[in-house]
């Protein structure tokens, strides 16, 4: 009996208590964007209390029109304000309105079921987690009509800003495939109605300004500049360092993310900016342009010779054969940014890949069994770019890299195709060695080159730029105070 008790009081993970419990729990609120019948994308919320007052809720992304589930998340045992700044921001962009359960439960399975009748599967983790958020699909559940597909009743896929050409590609074939030519429609390049709605590094654009913070910020940085070009280097660089102060107990992430700082300072985004046009200024002072240029020149020659896709992705997985992934697997594994969960994907699907071990080196702390690992993988995997772009990495730690190894030819051979995760990686190995070296012409050509035109259109870049913009403060504030 005592064994019984521990047993059942034992603590359930998350996805386990959504699995075996969450149905046991009332249903708290649910809500879905307006005109998702126009637009046959349901972006569907439903979120349920906990005795304590908490809720747990899932989120799916549901394209009636052709591919069903095609993304999903979950929170666990919130609180109630937390729910609700979740709603918040998803209101920012989606007209959201509250609906009942039952038709939460009709948008989400119609979806599931015609997406699987026209061959595709729904979201991995809707169907080990979030599935089970819902009620069983029974007669207790009212019928409600959801219309799936065209307006001429064919499926119809819609190309959003997420399914790049190569996954365009690859949908239009399983369709061809599985119902033949003429009985389906496609609609290339369209915007996406979910794009930027919710928290989820999938669904999040709430990092974007619109044109009117962007012209507020570009008048300030002008009036700043003009204001510190009257002053004598000298002099700014006295006001840059006692702007920057707060960077000696801060460490790069953190500079990135709202410089470091919890307060809620109306002069806040002003002293930024004006640290903006300090560093500006001084890069101009301080910076061999020559050396910039040469820089610019040689990534602007590279960049005509690759382009970046989704089709390289079984080569940055390590596969010899690209027929072997597929849209549902493409699909997850850009969406997905949990090493972890990535690493038991990749293993279920495929075995081990050198994918795989570049994974786990990102959770190797200790440097000299990193570096014994990289070495081991190399020796099995000569070739694969990740890898050798750990490889530099601890070699960048210890001053042995040259800068001619940074090419991109160094680490993708002659390749014309890259992934964007393969092109943010070797971005952060170039910031990586421009900082070790207190290269300021490097990173200002970093700054430079990081134009729409040579960056992928990714939402993982977006993060990157804040970190480079960071890093372009800091160390020169490093190089300021060593002079």
């Amino acid at each position: 009996m005592k064994k019984k008790q521990q047993q059942s009081s034992q603590i359930l993970s998350p996805e386990n208590y959504i699995r075996q419990r969450a149905r046991s729990l009332p249903i708290f609120k649910c809500f879905v964007n307006e005109g998702w019948e126009e637009s046959s994308i349901a972006h569907v919320t439903v979120g349920r209390n906990h005795i304590n007052g908490n809720i747990t809720w899932c989120s799916y992304l549901v394209d009636l029109g052709c591919l069903g589930v095609k993304d999903t998340m979950y929170q666990f045992n919130v609180p109630e304000y937390e729910f609700n700044e979740y709603r918040s921001e998803l209101e920012v962009n989606l007209d959201i309105i509250e609906i009942d359960y039952n038709l939460a439960h009709n948008i989400i399975h119609a979806g599931w079921e015609y997406a699987e009748e026209v061959g595709f599967e729904p979201h991995k983790d809707f169907l080990s987690i979030t599935s089970y958020m819902l009620e069983e699909d029974s007669d207790d559940i009212p019928l409600v009509e959801i219309a799936c597909g065209g307006e001429n009743g064919k499926p119809v896929f819609m190309q959003g800003p997420f399914e790049d050409d190569a996954m365009a590609k690859m949908i239009i074939n399983r369709l061809e495939k599985n119902l033949g030519a003429g009985n389906f429609d496609y609609v290339l390049a369209v915007d996406n109605p979910m794009s930027g709605s919710s928290s989820d590094d999938e669904w999040d654009d709430d990092g974007e300004w619109d044109d009117e913070d962007f012209d507020d910020f570009m008048d300030d940085l002008d009036s700043f500049r003009e204001e510190y070009a009257e002053n004598s280097h000298e002099e700014n660089v006295a006001a840059f360092l006692e702007l920057t102060q707060y960077l000696e107990e801060m460490n790069l992430d953190d500079a990135a993310s709202d410089n470091g700082r919890d307060d809620p300072d109306p002069g806040e985004d002003r002293r930024v900016v004006r640290v903006e046009a300090l560093a500006d200024l001084l890069y101009q002072d301080i910076v061999d342009f020559k050396d910039v240029g040469k820089w610019l020149r040689k990534w602007e020659k590279e960049a005509q010779g690759y382009a970046i896709t989704n089709a390289a992705f079984s080569r940055m997985l390590g596969l010899q054969d690209d027929d072997r992934i597929e849209y549902e697997d493409l699909s997850y594994l850009t969406k997905e940014k949990e090493d972890a969960k990535l690493m038991e994907y990749v293993r279920e699907k495929w075995g081990e890949l050198p994918y795989v071990t570049f994974l786990e080196l990102q959770g190797m702390n200790d440097v000299e069994k990193r570096k014994d690992r990289i070495a081991q993988a190399l020796d099995q995997y000569p070739d694969h770019p990740l890898l050798k772009l750990e490889e530099v990495t601890t070699r960048i730690n210890d001053k042995r890299v040259n800068e001619k190894e940074l090419s991109f030819k160094s680490f993708f051979g002659n390749r014309k195709e890259i992934t964007s995760d393969e092109y943010l990686r070797l971005q952060f190995v170039r910031l990586h060695y421009f900082i070790e070296n207190f290269d300021l012409a490097g990173i200002e050509s970093l700054i430079l080159f990081s134009n729409p035109q040579n960056t992928p259109d990714d939402g993982d870049f977006i993060q990157f730029a804040p970190i480079l913009y960071a890093a372009r403060i800091s160390v020169l504030r490093l190089f300021l105070l060593q002079k």
